[in-house]
């Protein structure tokens, strides 16, 4: 009994972690054009219109406990860094975010910056430039391949298999050149598809 209540105590005590990431094709919807980063105030409406309609606002305390399920894409407390998906652009800054992942919920925000909205090859550019790629973890054994260019039909460079650092170099349309560092060590360097053509994501910025 004494050891069952000291495990509960354990557990009861644990830093609560409510950092959200996509690790799973599907999690990421693919009329997904780039990610919106969040205020900590954000005013949510029904159409790209000041005088519209309001949905709803958001507060964001980026204390774990008390952080809402479903509305992020990307958010890492830690450093007060959230993102929610964009599925569309309007004039003058406005752009259509998803801010219920659960149910596909959209409406519009308004930007204050040119960096606040971030389509995919910027996102990519800048975070995964900095930290590196990563593959979704229910990606096909068979996209799991660099290539000598940015083609289908190009040479397999080398077959990817427990990777343990991805690169960023540059971004190619729907392809990423990166070096990889595999568990033999060696380091590899090619062409990866990060996405399809029809947009599912495959590779995802490995943001920590």
């Amino acid at each position: 009994m004494k050891k069952f209540l000291i495990i509960l105590f354990m557990f009861l005590t644990l830093p609560v972690f409510a950092d959200t990431m996509p690790f799973y094709m599907s999690s990421i919807p693919k009329g997904a054009i780039g990610l919106y980063q969040t205020d900590e105030d954000i005013t949510i409406y029904t159409h790209p219109e000041a005088n519209s309609g309001v949905i709803k606002k958001m507060t964001f305390s980026y204390n774990p406990e008390t952080m809402p399920d479903n509305v992020f894409a990307v958010l890492i407390n830690e450093k007060k860094l959230g993102f929610l998906y964009v599925s569309d652009i309007g004039d003058e800054g406005w752009v259509e975010v998803i801010y219920d992942r659960s149910t596909g919920a959209k409406g519009w925000v308004m930007t204050k910056d040119r960096m606040q909205f971030l389509p995919w090859l910027n996102f990519y550019n800048l975070y995964g430039r900095k930290y590196g790629l990563r593959f979704l973890k229910d990606v096909p054994d068979e996209l799991e391949v660099l290539h000598s260019k940015s083609e289908d039909m190009s040479q397999t460079v080398a077959k990817l298999r427990y990777v343990k650092q991805m690169r960023l170099t540059k971004m190619s349309g729907n392809w990423a050149l990166v070096s990889v560092f595999d568990i033999d060590r060696t380091p590899k360097m090619g062409y990866l598809r990060w996405r399809s053509n029809e947009g599912v994501i495959y590779a995802f910025p490995n943001i920590k």
